[in-house]
């Protein structure tokens, strides 16, 4: 297709070209220059999963189009497709305009097919996201004026594409034949429609049309959240690839003279190109459990509160960075004060990563949200008042409830359960955690997996007085030196007694000593308990029944059992199957799904991230909207079951609150399995 761009238009091209470069590159430029702003941080690990993720987040859409937004992802997926197709063939325009040269395929028949198949798809996307944003209006979503000039923008460049490709075939209708070749297959259909002698002037006004909407598109970007076209291309690709539940560690704690997000220079530079990237759809605030209670977070406005004080504050620091001086007082504001209510909505997250799940573009909030607690519990001493009791008793008693030491291991009396101590050679060491060890309810879990594993032959044993806290509820909450101080404890006791294997029956047990022990030294074989039952019970280990043993003439009983994900063994450690396999598994139980909230959607159940700790004074308990789904899903479960002491304790708190223990019993997957044990003697039964 020759460019209407002979003589004297070439050079204008060119020059209204570099113009539209040089105003792009010198925004770009400030950017990136206010990112380096943020501390360095190596993103180069795992290159071939970085590459993966960019054929497959990036490219792919994965994140996109999941559920239930399957029909506003694949629209936006079509324009994002659409935009790499046309900025091919927007290349070749201009260097067919400037140079004479091409784009390689860009002549083919493929290539004609493809580019308007995306031509159209790309226009009826924009109608649905005009209509989404004009007259469905979601709640979550920001309608700010550019993103009708953006849509404008696509609209208009598939339409003048559409007119330009049609006038040239009307205007060459006698050389189809010859060098051009076989026409697009929208030229083919409305060229027809245009007459011979006006096709030229046609063709010219709409292909200069065309390229100059390509150049204002190319000034207009970087100015807009729209940014995030380019800037998701890095975000997936600098994603972090160390375990989703493993927070940053603060190296060298003893000689640090801040700690936290002090300042914006505080956040790593990867945490800033967050905000560049955020698109905000609102997809992580119409997942946070938080907000749907009635608190004051969302998610979105984290991102974005940081992104507006780095373009506001960072043009300051960056001109005392040069200088060589401090800047001054009105640039340093902590992020976690940017706003009034700021230190509210931190302390609000449960750091369930609902919000981190549902994210299209890989931003990662919880980092961010711990690092301004961080200053704030650290710096300020401003800790909600009942979790510095609980952090005041880990670092008394090493366990939040400020139990005595001593009495970690009563929960195993007549059990005879061996301490690692006492049996150094044993396979496997159960860190039993502080839920399960001091609260009544949850020593019933510990107590239930203890039959299973000896009924199963498993050599294990545990520390007793010697464990402590692993240290979960301190980091979550900002005290990174509490968290410090009681895992060296852990590890050094572990380390000593040389141990390779470790059980957990609690999530967040199991995600700190796996995921975040490693940093400080502590790296052992770690496994929830439940994928350990199901291997068990697969290698038939362990036999079930729906009698269960103990019991001559028990008669067998049908449970309907609704499962709750806990969400640091689903969201963030992706134990999704193994928990329903064993409920599979076991006789005279039915699993139900707590639907439309299970699985990566999974509900929060409010005790994590320290929550257990603090009161909900704001809004409606997460808990009691846990259960509200429960009853909503209609399952007719007479039974909810987790695998988390936290979400046993909310779960059982919520139905108490809405008037129906009576008809639904919360319980561990574990009680239900030794429930239904076979075995020649029971030690330690656990109830139904």
């Amino acid at each position: 297709m020759t460019p209407p761009t002979q003589g004297i238009w070439s050079f204008v091209l060119l020059a209204v070209t570099l113009i539209a470069a040089a105003a792009f590159g010198y925004r770009v430029w400030h950017l990136y220059r206010l990112l380096r702003l943020g501390k360095d941080e190596s993103r180069l690990d795992h290159p071939w999963r970085r590459l993966r993720d960019e054929l497959v987040v990036y490219l792919g859409q994965r994140k996109l189009i999941k559920r239930p937004y399957w029909i506003r992802g694949i629209g936006h997926a079509l324009i994002f497709w659409g935009f790499l197709v046309i900025t091919w063939g927007s290349a070749d325009l201009l260097l067919r305009g400037i140079v004479g040269w091409q784009m390689p395929f860009t002549d083919t028949v493929w290539y004609a097919w493809m580019l308007d198949f995306f031509a159209v798809a790309v226009l009826a996307s924009v109608a649905v996201a005009v209509l989404r944003r004009a007259v469905l209006r979601p709640a979550r979503m920001h309608r700010m004026p550019e993103g009708y000039v953006i849509l404008g923008l696509i609209g208009f460049l598939m339409l003048t594409l559409v007119v330009f490709e049609s006038a040239f075939v009307a205007s060459r209708r006698d050389e189809l034949g010859g060098h051009f070749g076989t026409p697009p297959p929208l030229a083919r259909l409305f060229a027809p429609l245009i007459p011979t002698p006006t096709g030229g002037a046609l063709f010219a006004g709409a292909w200069w049309a065309h390229v100059l909407t390509i150049l204002a598109f190319a000034v207009y970007l970087p100015r807009t959240k729209h940014l995030h076209i380019v800037t998701t291309l890095f975000n997936v690709g600098f994603r972090k690839q160390t375990p989703r539940g493993q927070l940053s560690l603060i190296k060298d704690i003893e000689n640090q003279e801040s700690f936290g997000a002090a300042t914006i220079r505080d956040f790593s530079w990867k945490q800033l190109l967050d905000g560049y990237t955020c698109t905000e759809c609102g997809r992580c605030s119409d997942n946070c459990p938080a907000l749907a209670t009635g608190k004051p977070l969302d998610p979105q406005k984290i991102v974005l509160d940081i992104r507006d004080q780095l373009l506001r504050e960072g043009p300051k620091l960056l001109g005392a960075k040069l200088n060589g001086t401090k800047a001054n007082g009105d640039a340093a504001t902590p992020p976690s004060h940017w706003v009034e209510t700021k230190p509210e909505e931190l302390w609000a997250c449960t750091t369930c990563a609902a919000c981190v799940e549902a994210c299209p573009v890989t931003i990662e909030h919880i980092d961010k949200i711990v690092d301004m607690r961080r200053h704030l519990t650290l710096m300020e001493g401003a800790a909600p008042p009942e979790s510095q009791r609980a952090m005041t008793n880990i670092e008394r008693a090493g366990n939040p409830w400020g139990e005595p030491r001593d009495a970690r291991g009563d929960w195993a009396q007549g059990l005879e359960i061996p301490t690692i101590a006492e049996k150094p050679d044993a396979e496997y060491l159960y860190f039993v955690g502080c839920a399960a060890s001091y609260d009544r309810r949850n020593q019933r879990v510990a107590r239930a997996l203890a039959t299973i594993l000896k009924s199963a032959g498993v050599s294990f044993a545990i520390l007793g007085a010697a464990e402590t806290c692993n240290g979960d509820p301190a980091r979550r909450l900002g005290n990174e030196y509490l968290y410090q101080l009681q895992a060296q404890q852990n590890i050094e006791t572990m380390n000593a007694l040389r141990t390779r294997k470790v059980i957990t029956s609690c999530p967040h047990c199991f995600n700190t000593i796996a995921n975040e022990y490693p940093q400080l030294g502590g790296n052992y074989e770690v496994t929830h308990a439940l994928p350990l039952v199901r291997r068990l019970i697969a290698e038939k280990r362990i036999v079930l029944s729906e009698a269960g043993a103990g019991a001559p003439g028990r008669e067998a009983t049908t449970d309907v059992v609704a499962y709750h994900d806990p969400c640091y063994l689903g969201r963030h450690n992706g134990i999704y199957d193994e928990p329903r396999a064993v409920l599979d598994a076991i006789p005279g139980v039915v699993r139900k799904e707590i639907a439309p909230h299970h699985r990566e959607r999974g509900f929060c159940c409010g005790a994590g991230g320290g929550r257990m700790w603090m009161e909900e004074k704001i809004g409606q308990r997460v808990n009691h909207r846990r259960i509200e789904q429960l009853v909503m899903a209609d399952t007719k479960a007479t039974k909810v079951a987790s695998g988390c002491p936290y979400c046993l304790i909310m779960l059982e708190e919520g139905v108490g609150a809405k008037g129906i223990a009576e008809q639904v019993k919360p319980v561990d997957v574990l009680e239900l399995v030794a429930a239904r044990l076979q075995q020649n003697t029971t030690q330690g039964s656990a109830p139904n």
